[in-house]
């Protein structure tokens, strides 16, 4: 007997909207016009007789009867993408990535190009942002994110959880790394990262009380505070995994290996997305890639 099957187009673009709460990124996504997205969709409804959106002002989203089919007919698309997946030794396709931007410019994207060399089958759509990510909303495959401490995250890969060091620019102050003096740090500018008032928790690890109050810089995100740094305006605390480029280019100098531990990176994987070949082998690659700050 035969099944009684809407078209696939229809379907696929049905499934991609709901997905993505948008018919824009729907049509980003399948590669064809928004127009195309909405003529289809139209069609599914008027041949289901039921609404599956409703317009809204930020958009569309699904009505009761379009969660209901998108919960039933998203794991038949798994299920065909994991089975096409299975028939080839070769794990090509998208992944859609969310990072933060300061570990995307500063770590990421420097290791990027080897593993286009190792997977060229493989496109990584990167998203920049320090917006949160839905990522069991499949607004993106994967997130990197950092974590304060405290947080749970046993449903993430850990990344990095270096501690974080003093970094400046080497001569600033005249601070030698081979003999600094801790209290004469602490009479320099101090370059404020925004995740948290590190320093002086820096200096209690070190067992320095400073003789002043610390001069302390306005909050500045990690990418512009490296850059402070770089530029000699300061004295930052800082991951070495964020500051490794600049350490190796001789920009940047460890001031100190007294280190202080106050988060780390952690990558979140949509469980679905997990199962296709594309996205394990880039997670693979991001764990084997970051296995040295996990140890430090």
């Amino acid at each position: 007997m035969a099944r009684t099957l809407p078209p696939l187009n229809a379907l696929r673009a049905f499934e991609s909207a709901a997905r993505l709460n948008s018919f824009t990124r729907a049509a980003q996504e399948l590669n064809v016009s928004h127009s195309a997205i909405s003529r289809h969709v139209r069609g599914l409804e008027k041949r289901l007789d039921v609404a599956l959106f409703r317009t809204v002002a930020r958009g569309v989203e699904l009505t009761p009867n379009g969660q209901w089919y998108l919960e039933r007919i998203a794991p038949a698309f798994d299920a065909i993408a994991e089975a096409t997946d299975g028939l080839t030794d070769i794990p090509a396709g998208q992944v859609i990535l969310s990072c933060e931007p300061s570990i995307a410019q500063k770590w990421l994207i420097p290791r990027m190009g080897r593993f286009a060399a190792l997977h060229p089958e493989v496109r990584i759509t990167l998203t920049v942002t320090d917006r949160l990510a839905n990522v069991a909303n499949h607004d993106c495959d994967m997130a990197l994110r950092y974590v304060s401490e405290g947080v749970d995250v046993s449903a993430y890969d850990e990344i990095s959880r270096a501690p974080v060091y003093p970094y400046a620019k080497p001569g600033f102050a005249d601070l030698d790394p081979d003999s600094l003096d801790l209290a004469v740090l602490a009479r320099q500018h101090l370059i404020q990262e925004h995740t948290g008032l590190l320093w002086p928790m820096w200096f209690r690890t070190a067992g320095v009380v400073p003789d002043r109050p610390l001069n302390l810089s306005t909050p500045l995100d990690a990418v512009l505070g490296i850059e402070a740094a770089i530029s000699g305006l300061g004295a930052i605390l800082m991951s070495a995994e964020l500051t490794s480029v600049e350490v190796e280019a001789g920009r940047l100098i460890k001031l100190s290996d007294v280190g202080v531990q106050s988060g780390g990176y952690y990558l979140l994987t949509n469980a679905t997305a997990a199962r296709r070949r594309a996205v394990k082998v880039f997670r693979d690659w991001m764990l084997s890639e970051s296995e040295a700050w996990r140890t430090r």
